[in-house]
């Protein structure tokens, strides 16, 4: 079965649990909400940092394992309020749940942090809503403590917490503080610009190699069928071809992100045994070569 079908179907696959629902309008502290502008105004009034939450809520399930795992414990609710804006990005499945105001500025938020999609990711910025302090992850091991622990780690870089350091150390020591704090800032933009340049670089690569290796096995494969008596030849293309038609279909299909259910999962299933068989009936007509 073909590798990209194969992996995909963990799609249908994905678990189910509850998520807070976010408010859509205003922000207070240690509260989810869609409204990163009134997030971000709170935060500078209150001198809190604002934690951004890329998710997808009704699909994700890694996304789902963190809400039942961290945000929706008491410690959790508990540490947030007196310390977090809380923003919540979502790319749910279900389009309703995101009102139409927010859509594109999630998407335009997705690529300004270099996001790509990778849900859920966490995003730690200072009390200016801009300066980013770190990322954090969602991993089977992390708990609502662990989290915490984290987040506390990164706000050890706060311009307000670092201001403070810089005042209890020797002229000379602070000054070297301040100036390997700003080359290292240097490298790191430099560093993320090599990476995008490279990222760039190595897609226009790899569609070329993806398309000239596909057409030289083409070639290979056209070769191979002309070779075979004329019926034969004509049902290969004719099974080719349904192939094709049916692994869109389905690619089409798993792309909508289904719900999983009895109805959808047979429809899958129906899906990948017409593929399966295909691929064995066109083997028969084409043993591999010599």
């Amino acid at each position: 079965m073909n590798v990209r079908i194969a992996c995909l179907a963990v799609l249908v696959a994905g678990s189910v649990c509850a998520a807070e629902k976010p408010a859509l309008d205003g922000a207070q502290p240690g509260r989810w909400t869609m409204d990163f502008d009134a997030a971000k105004q709170v935060a500078a009034e209150k001198k809190l940092p604002v934690l951004l939450n890329f998710t997808g809520s009704d699909w994700c399930g890694w996304c789902k394992l963190m809400d039942k795992k961290v945000f929706s414990m008491p410690a959790w609710t508990a540490y947030a309020t007196n310390t977090l804006m809380l923003v919540w990005i979502d790319f749910p499945q279900n389009a309703a749940l995101v009102p139409e105001k927010y859509v594109s500025r999630n998407t335009a938020l997705d690529l300004a942090f270099g996001v790509e999609g990778k849900l859920p990711t966490f995003i730690l910025l200072d009390d200016d809503g801009q300066t980013e302090l770190g990322r954090l992850a969602a991993t089977p091991e992390t708990t609502s403590d662990s989290f915490i622990a984290e987040i506390n780690k990164l706000l050890q870089l706060r311009a307000s917490v670092i201001d403070a350091l810089l005042k209890t150390l020797p002229p000379e020591t602070a000054r070297e503080y301040r100036d390997t704090a700003k080359a290292l800032a240097a490298a790191k933009k430099e560093f993320a610009a090599m990476q995008l340049d490279f990222k760039n670089k190595s897609a226009t690569l790899g569609g070329q190699i993806t398309q000239q290796e596909g057409r030289l096995a083409s070639i290979r494969l056209d070769t191979r069928i002309a070779k075979l008596p004329e019926a034969d030849a004509a049902d290969y293309r004719e099974k080719q071809a349904r192939r094709a038609e049916a692994e869109a279909e389905l690619m089409a299909w798993m792309k909508t992100r289904p719900e999983k259910n009895a109805a959808n999962t047979r429809k899958y299933n129906a899906w990948r045994d017409e593929i399966t068989q295909l691929d064995k009936d066109m083997q028969v007509l084409l043993p591999p070569a010599k």
